[in-house]
Protein backbone atom coordinates (compact mmCIF):
# COMPACT_ATOMS: atom_id res chain seq x y z
CA UNK A 1 0.00 0.00 0.00
CA UNK A 2 3.18 2.38 1.22
CA UNK A 3 4.34 2.10 -2.59
CA UNK A 4 1.07 2.58 -4.37
CA UNK A 5 0.68 5.80 -2.14
CA UNK A 6 3.93 5.98 -3.32
CA UNK A 7 3.28 6.19 -6.68
CA UNK A 8 0.31 8.15 -7.20
CA UNK A 9 2.41 10.79 -5.28
CA UNK A 10 5.35 10.67 -7.87
CA UNK A 11 2.36 10.61 -10.65
CA UNK A 12 1.20 14.02 -8.87
CA UNK A 13 4.39 15.24 -8.54
CA UNK A 14 5.90 14.42 -12.45
CA UNK A 15 1.77 14.79 -13.52
CA UNK A 16 1.78 19.03 -12.70
CA UNK A 17 2.80 20.25 -15.43
CA UNK A 18 0.46 18.55 -17.97
CA UNK A 19 -2.54 18.62 -15.87
CA UNK A 20 -2.84 21.36 -14.01
CA UNK A 21 -1.44 23.21 -17.38
CA UNK A 22 -5.18 21.80 -18.93
CA UNK A 23 -6.82 22.39 -15.94
CA UNK A 24 -7.08 26.23 -15.72
CA UNK A 25 -7.43 26.29 -19.85
CA UNK A 26 -10.74 24.36 -19.17
CA UNK A 27 -11.71 26.78 -16.48
CA UNK A 28 -10.67 29.77 -18.42
CA UNK A 29 -12.99 28.71 -21.62
CA UNK A 30 -15.71 27.57 -19.21
CA UNK A 31 -16.00 30.94 -17.58
CA UNK A 32 -15.98 33.05 -20.85
CA UNK A 33 -18.56 30.37 -22.69
CA UNK A 34 -20.32 31.49 -19.06
CA UNK A 35 -19.97 34.99 -19.60
CA UNK A 36 -21.19 35.36 -23.20
CA UNK A 37 -24.26 33.06 -22.78
CA UNK A 38 -25.30 35.41 -19.71
CA UNK A 39 -24.61 38.51 -22.04
CA UNK A 40 -26.79 37.11 -24.89
CA UNK A 41 -29.67 35.69 -22.63
CA UNK A 42 -29.52 39.19 -21.33
CA UNK A 43 -29.47 41.15 -24.60
CA UNK A 44 -32.03 38.58 -26.19
CA UNK A 45 -34.66 39.39 -23.06
CA UNK A 46 -34.36 43.77 -23.69
CA UNK A 47 -34.62 42.87 -27.00
CA UNK A 48 -37.61 41.46 -26.66
CA UNK A 49 -38.97 43.30 -23.87
CA UNK A 50 -38.79 46.77 -26.28
CA UNK A 51 -40.24 44.75 -29.04
CA UNK A 52 -42.91 43.27 -27.03
CA UNK A 53 -43.76 47.36 -26.16
CA UNK A 54 -43.14 47.65 -22.40
CA UNK A 55 -41.31 50.36 -22.80
CA UNK A 56 -41.03 52.86 -20.29
CA UNK A 57 -44.05 55.40 -20.25
CA UNK A 58 -44.05 58.95 -19.82
CA UNK A 59 -45.71 60.19 -17.26
CA UNK A 60 -47.13 62.77 -18.93
CA UNK A 61 -48.37 60.78 -22.06
CA UNK A 62 -50.25 58.70 -19.11
CA UNK A 63 -51.56 60.88 -17.58
CA UNK A 64 -52.74 63.16 -21.17
CA UNK A 65 -54.33 59.16 -22.14
CA UNK A 66 -56.06 59.01 -19.11
CA UNK A 67 -57.14 62.67 -18.89
CA UNK A 68 -59.04 61.97 -22.91
CA UNK A 69 -61.37 59.32 -22.91
CA UNK A 70 -62.98 58.75 -25.98
CA UNK A 71 -66.13 61.06 -26.70
CA UNK A 72 -69.29 59.86 -27.78
CA UNK A 73 -70.46 61.42 -30.92
CA UNK A 74 -73.09 64.15 -30.97
CA UNK A 75 -75.42 64.61 -34.00
CA UNK A 76 -76.99 67.95 -34.72
CA UNK A 77 -80.05 67.86 -37.09
CA UNK A 78 -80.10 70.75 -39.48
CA UNK A 79 -83.87 71.49 -41.25
CA UNK A 80 -84.84 70.59 -44.66
CA UNK A 81 -83.69 72.32 -47.05
CA UNK A 82 -85.30 72.73 -50.03
CA UNK A 83 -83.56 74.61 -53.23
CA UNK A 84 -82.97 75.07 -56.53
CA UNK A 85 -80.25 73.31 -58.78
CA UNK A 86 -77.97 75.32 -61.01
CA UNK A 87 -79.65 74.99 -64.80
CA UNK A 88 -77.67 72.73 -67.18
CA UNK A 89 -80.55 72.48 -69.74
CA UNK A 90 -84.21 74.47 -69.92
CA UNK A 91 -85.56 72.45 -67.14
CA UNK A 92 -85.47 73.04 -63.35
CA UNK A 93 -84.69 70.44 -61.15
CA UNK A 94 -84.53 70.71 -57.00
CA UNK A 95 -82.92 69.12 -54.23
CA UNK A 96 -84.20 68.34 -50.78
CA UNK A 97 -82.06 67.25 -48.36
CA UNK A 98 -82.30 66.63 -44.53
CA UNK A 99 -78.91 65.66 -42.72
CA UNK A 100 -76.75 65.84 -39.87
CA UNK A 101 -73.75 67.16 -38.94
CA UNK A 102 -71.50 65.03 -36.29
CA UNK A 103 -69.30 66.48 -33.33
CA UNK A 104 -67.42 64.63 -30.96
CA UNK A 105 -66.61 67.91 -28.54
CA UNK A 106 -69.54 70.00 -26.82
CA UNK A 107 -67.73 73.04 -27.15
CA UNK A 108 -68.35 72.29 -31.25
CA UNK A 109 -72.36 71.39 -30.70
CA UNK A 110 -72.34 75.06 -29.08
CA UNK A 111 -70.51 76.39 -31.71
CA UNK A 112 -72.43 75.39 -34.40
CA UNK A 113 -75.94 75.96 -32.61
CA UNK A 114 -74.64 79.57 -32.30
CA UNK A 115 -73.49 80.00 -35.99
CA UNK A 116 -76.46 78.44 -37.51
CA UNK A 117 -77.64 81.08 -39.55
CA UNK A 118 -74.16 81.53 -41.26
CA UNK A 119 -74.19 77.96 -41.47
CA UNK A 120 -77.19 77.40 -43.08
CA UNK A 121 -76.76 80.34 -45.46
CA UNK A 122 -73.31 78.70 -46.85
CA UNK A 123 -75.01 75.49 -47.14
CA UNK A 124 -77.92 77.09 -48.75
CA UNK A 125 -75.26 78.51 -51.78
CA UNK A 126 -73.19 74.97 -51.74
CA UNK A 127 -76.86 73.64 -52.85
CA UNK A 128 -77.83 75.77 -55.44
CA UNK A 129 -74.02 75.64 -57.39
CA UNK A 130 -74.43 72.10 -57.97
CA UNK A 131 -75.89 70.18 -60.89
CA UNK A 132 -78.42 67.30 -61.02
CA UNK A 133 -75.89 65.60 -62.83
CA UNK A 134 -72.95 66.15 -59.97
CA UNK A 135 -75.03 65.14 -57.17
CA UNK A 136 -76.57 62.09 -58.98
CA UNK A 137 -73.75 59.57 -58.21
CA UNK A 138 -72.09 58.75 -55.19
CA UNK A 139 -68.74 60.65 -55.26
CA UNK A 140 -70.91 63.66 -56.30
CA UNK A 141 -72.82 63.22 -52.68
CA UNK A 142 -69.77 62.38 -51.21
CA UNK A 143 -67.75 65.62 -52.41
CA UNK A 144 -70.41 66.86 -51.07
CA UNK A 145 -70.42 66.11 -48.04
CA UNK A 146 -66.95 66.84 -47.76
CA UNK A 147 -67.57 70.55 -48.61
CA UNK A 148 -70.09 70.96 -46.33
CA UNK A 149 -67.83 69.85 -43.54
CA UNK A 150 -65.13 71.90 -44.50
CA UNK A 151 -67.21 75.36 -44.77
CA UNK A 152 -68.68 74.29 -41.52
CA UNK A 153 -65.58 74.13 -39.65
CA UNK A 154 -64.72 77.61 -41.65
CA UNK A 155 -67.35 79.13 -40.18
CA UNK A 156 -67.12 77.73 -36.70
CA UNK A 157 -63.49 78.61 -36.56
CA UNK A 158 -62.58 75.12 -35.50
CA UNK A 159 -58.39 75.08 -35.47
CA UNK A 160 -58.16 71.19 -35.09
CA UNK A 161 -61.64 70.05 -37.69
CA UNK A 162 -60.94 66.26 -36.21
CA UNK A 163 -61.50 66.99 -32.48
CA UNK A 164 -63.29 70.43 -32.66
CA UNK A 165 -65.33 71.17 -35.26
CA UNK A 166 -67.64 69.34 -37.64
CA UNK A 167 -66.47 65.35 -38.37
CA UNK A 168 -68.70 64.06 -40.44
CA UNK A 169 -72.59 65.29 -42.42
CA UNK A 170 -74.54 62.36 -42.58
CA UNK A 171 -77.69 63.01 -45.41
CA UNK A 172 -81.03 61.49 -43.59
CA UNK A 173 -82.81 62.48 -46.99
CA UNK A 174 -81.99 63.03 -50.27
CA UNK A 175 -84.33 63.38 -53.08
CA UNK A 176 -83.45 65.51 -56.71
CA UNK A 177 -86.68 66.25 -58.69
Amino acid sequence: MAEKKKTEAEAEVEAPEGEAAAKPKKKGKLLIMLIALLLLGGGGGAAWWFLKGNKPHDPKAVAQKKEEPEKPPIFIRIDTFTVNLKKVDAEEHFLQVEMQFKVVDPKADEAVKLRMPEIRNALLLLLSSKTQEELATVEGKQKLSSDIVTQSNQIIRAKEPAKDGVVGVYFTSFVIQ
